[in-house]
């Protein structure tokens, strides 16, 4: 309770003044003896019992008068969920915002936001208006209007989506409707779940909400931060030098403040549940990952899932869909910068037989050998990834391709020799270069005495890295037992994106990888022959060459740009490839269905529900399936974090994103933030009581043949006895 005149609180010392007058007022009676009175003493101590009990009455009625009135003058209040303030009395323009994101979908949540949604629009008065908006809606909201059946049939009729909300959106939305309100009172009425992600989400967008907000939570009160698992992301590789043999990696994540353990997860090819995995236990707030082994030896692209079986009240983010993508050839084009009429010396000689040992023609990794003067007349787009081994320059107008190939999503590899004209490289290539190219340093000549000395080798490696993940088994050593007899020196800037995946012993950079656009640069700093190393005749030559080319052509991985939260536009680059039309299958041929027109190369859809989604040119059944634009549709990973925000945290959040114009505001000087509270005035009902006391201790003092001749005179009763007519 608060108090708008405090100060009348001093009123309370008053409320002794009937104690002290009583104590005052009492006198000590005389003990005298009087035999011819002690019938009435026997009397009057029955009459003293009732009279005592009648003046402590009196007394507590007349402290209890003074306290509740001095209390009165103090004008208290409270704040109530329930109560109606003053302004409230006026017409009313609200604008009532129903959290639709996807996490709305735990439990009855959803149902009892469109509840309590449904019960504002009740209280409304006939003459208050009211307009109805989302989080997850881009459509503008529609006007106000005192058509409430309307907006409640609205409200009826909503349903949490599948899609991240954007609540910043939703209420500068709100916001500038009410600004076209005439209406003296206007505010904002918030129903929504109130997670934490809601807050913290990124939004560039500008502007200024300027009524106060009243948030109605609708989670149960004291309940307690949701249980809930999902499974966050499914990245897939092949397992060693086996070509059909695929490691499939689901990570958990426990969203919780507690630890989960047991946790059982099966994987989904196409509707078909194959291996099954297990989890023993998972941290709060941390994740595990569990590795499928699958064996797929027929090329293509399907639908697949990894699931959680036990599932949680919100299973939404309980599945986790993919597409799953094996092709049975890979085209790398090999550009040999010093070919030779000597096999052993040709540049390409031991790279060649690495990436394809079998000289097979139709599966695994096939290589198109051509010179560097070839290289400008070669259509890219037919290739997964380009090598340039010891070219001694590169056209701008191929450099020019080639950039335009890499940020297209392919991969580049550039391996260094003593061709290479260091000032070119650095001038024609500084936009895939992970680093600037300094010299070479010679080491040692091959037929040197003191090389073994003289020599460096190859460091330890990042096992993690898809690229050295198999030299972590059983002769994974055999990298390090290389020796190094030239490398090409780097200058120490690096542009952004760029990491070195390989050392030599000297600390000087091997390996490096720079991402640029959608696609991938390594650039190997000594020789892919015999001439700077001997690393083409050791063991782990041909699974390094292999496992680079591969994941230089996202083959041996998954592509992070086939996967996409719920909600966002999915823009697919079709240019050249249909003659009309975009169509797109969720799950396959029978089931969701979208035809789209492209624009300028491009077709652009935003899938609502989750699921693996293919592409077809022009027609789902005659067309051309084009199997590396399909994708994966799945919950936005903010929307798994339920862990509630408090009030404080949403009036820091708008008072931090409240803008107007360049001049930052605090949302606290123009708009009040009010959990669904209410002032109401107390001291109303205070005075009331204390006429009511005031009226029972007039009665209580009075005289009890007073009252019954009083009454008597009420009913029109004639008195019975001589005490009524005394």
């Amino acid at each position: 309770m608060s108090f708008l005149e405090p100060l009348f609180l001093v009123g309370l010392i008053a409320a002794g003044l009937p104690l002290l007058i009583h104590l005052f007022n009492r006198r000590k009676a005389v003990k005298r003896e009087f035999p011819a009175l002690k019938f009435l003493i026997e009397s009057n101590k029955r009459t003293a019992r009732s009279t005592k009990i009648r003046q402590w009455a009196l007394m507590a009625l007349r402290v209890l008068v003074i306290l509740l009135l001095a209390l009165a003058l103090a004008k208290p209040f409270i704040l109530s969920s329930e109560g109606v303030s003053a302004s409230d009395r006026l017409p009313t323009a609200v604008a009532i915002i129903v959290d639709t994101s996807a996490s709305m979908n735990h439990g009855d949540w959803f149902e009892r936001a469109r509840d309590s949604a449904e019960k504002e629009l009740r209280g409304l008065r006939p003459w208050d208006e009211v307009t109805i908006v989302t989080t997850t809606s881009d459509e503008l909201p529609e006007r106000l209007t005192d058509k409430h059946k309307k907006i409640r049939d609205r409200i009826t009729s909503l349903d949490a989506t599948h899609s991240e909300g954007d609540l910043w959106r939703a209420l500068r939305q709100a916001s500038d409707v009410l600004e076209t309100s005439q209406l003296p009172n206007r505010k904002i009425v918030l129903f929504t779940d109130m997670s934490l992600s809601e807050l913290d989400r990124a939004n560039t967008e500008t502007g200024s909400v300027n009524h106060p907000v009243e948030l109605v939570e609708i989670r149960p009160k004291g309940e307690e931060r949701p249980q809930n698992l999902s499974v966050a992301r499914v990245q897939y590789e092949q397992e060693g030098g086996d070509a059909n043999l695929w490691k499939i990696d689901a990570t958990v994540k426990n969203w919780s403040d507690k630890p989960a353990d047991n946790i059982k997860l099966q994987l989904f090819i196409g509707d078909e549940p194959l291996s099954v995995g297990q989890i023993d236990a998972i941290e709060a707030n941390q994740e595990q990952t569990f590795t499928f082994t699958h064996r797929q030896t027929d090329s293509g692209a399907w639908a697949a899932r990894v699931e959680l079986q036990d599932a949680d009240d919100y299973a939404l983010d309980n599945a986790h869909h993919f597409v799953f993508k094996t092709r049975a050839r890979l085209n790398a084009l090999l550009v040999n910068g010093e070919a030779s009429s000597v096999a052993y010396n040709d540049e390409m000689f031991f790279l060649t037989r690495a990436l394809n040992p079998k000289r097979d023609t139709e599966r695994g990794i096939i290589p198109t050998l051509i010179s560097p003067e070839g290289l400008s007349t070669q259509n890219l787009s037919d290739y997964d990834a380009v090598i340039l081994s010891n070219v001694a320059r590169v056209p701008s107008g191929v450099a020019a391709q080639l950039e335009q190939y890499v940020r297209q999503g392919g991969g580049l590899m550039i391996s260094a020799g003593d061709q290479i004209d260091v000032d070119s490289y650095n001038q024609v290539l500084a936009n895939l270069l992970p680093k600037p190219l300094r010299g070479l340093k010679r080491l040692a000549k091959r037929d040197d005495p003191d090389a073994p000395v003289k020599i460096t080798r190859l460091g330890a490696t990042n096992h993690q890295h898809p690229i050295f993940r198999a030299f972590n088994m059983p002769g994974g050593a055999t990298l390090q037992s290389a020796q190094i007899y030239s490398y090409m020196l780097l200058e120490p800037s690096a542009p952004e994106a760029s990491t070195t995946l390989l050392s030599y012993k000297d600390s000087a950079p091997a390996l490096l990888e720079r991402t640029v656009g959608d696609g991938r640069v390594l650039l190997w700093t000594t020789s892919l022959d015999f001439e700077w190393t001997d690393f083409p005749i050791r063991s782990s030559y041909l699974p390094m060459m292999q496992r680079a080319t591969q994941y230089l052509a996202r083959r041996a991985t998954s592509s992070g740009k086939d996967n996409h939260a719920i909600g966002e536009p999915v823009p697919l680059s079709v240019e050249g490839m249909v003659r009309e039309r975009v169509i797109v299958a969720r799950g396959g041929q029978e089931s969701e269905r979208f035809a789209i027109e492209p624009i300028d190369g491009t077709a652009t859809l935003t899938p609502s529900n989750a699921g693996a989604y293919f592409v077809w040119a022009d027609d789902s059944e005659t067309g051309r399936k084009l199997e590396d634009l399909s994708f994966a549709m799945n919950v936005a990973p903010s929307e798994s974090n339920l862990e509630v925000a408090t009030g404080e945290n949403f009036q820091a959040w708008l008072s931090a994103r409240t803008q107007r114009g360049d001049e930052t505001q605090r949302s606290s000087d123009r708009v009040g933030v009010n959990e669904r509270q209410k002032r109401v005035n107390v001291w109303p009902i205070l005075l009331f009581i204390v006429t009511l006391l005031l009226l029972g201790e007039t009665v209580l003092g009075t005289r009890r043949s007073v009252l019954v001749k009083l009454g008597n005179k009420v009913t029109g009763k004639q008195p019975t006895s001589e005490l009524e007519n005394a």
